[in-house]
């Protein structure tokens, strides 16, 4: 098994990499400092799993790297290491297409859980998200009310359908007015409740009202600068 280590830190790699090695029979380690040489081992070299961390300075990582990478190669399992325990990150990160997110501060029984389950197809998700609703709503609240947690949680198209969605339109009117099929929408809005922790449109409806609130709001304030 070929894997691929992406981090900006030099350490990281090198722990993981030993770790990896100590722990796993027949593989095969890369690692790469910045998204550029990701891709280049990607082009020229055949991976069998990729772990990627989350922040890398500049542009060459974060979310935008992780969706390229998922979306150019969407066989490969996709695990994302980073220090962060946001529930809004590890959200977005599945749903932009990795199969598991693993903080950096787990023990490593917890990364070879993750790394087992990736390549059997399945996808690991943190304790955290595997609590009962309630234990979540804390969680939650982290970017229920808050427009730059929505925002940075959802593509645009998911988020002109959550402003619809607030507005109580159907599937139907909503493919209407954004010239898409109905199948189209029920896709996002499964995808918008899956990133949400949601349960139901209902739900939806309320965050994207108070989405459109927050706005208004930051709008008519720049308006009074």
């Amino acid at each position: 098994m070929h894997t691929l280590i992406v981090d900006d830190h030099a350490f990281v790699c090198v722990g993981l990499k030993a770790t990896l090695l100590d722990g796993l029979s027949d593989i095969q380690v890369s690692t790469a400092s910045d998204g550029p040489a990701a891709l280049d081992i990607l082009v020229n070299e055949s991976i069998d799993l990729a772990i990627i961390d989350l922040f890398m300075p500049g542009g060459d990582g974060g979310f935008d790297f992780i969706s390229t990478v998922c979306e150019t190669y969407p066989t490969l399992p996709v695990i994302v290491l980073s220090g962060s325990e946001s529930v809004v990150h590890i959200r977005k990160c599945l749903n932009i297409g990795a199969l598991g997110f693993v903080t950096k501060s787990a023990p490593k029984d917890i990364l070879f859980k993750a790394i087992s389950k990736v390549l059997a197809g399945d996808v690991y998700m943190p304790e955290i998200l595997l609590r009962p609703s309630s234990d979540l709503s804390g969680a939650s609240d982290e970017f229920q009310p808050n427009a730059d947690g929505v925002t940075e949680l959802l593509t645009e198209r998911q988020l002109d359908i959550l402003r619809r969605i607030s507005k109580g339109l159907s599937n139907k009117l909503i493919a209407r007015e954004l010239h898409l099929s109905e199948n189209t929408i029920k896709v996002h809005v499964s995808a918008i409740l899956r990133a949400l922790g949601l349960s139901n449109r209902t739900q939806a409806g309320l965050i994207g009202q108070k989405l459109a609130i927050s706005t208004d709001l930051r709008s008519n304030e720049s308006g009074n600068l």
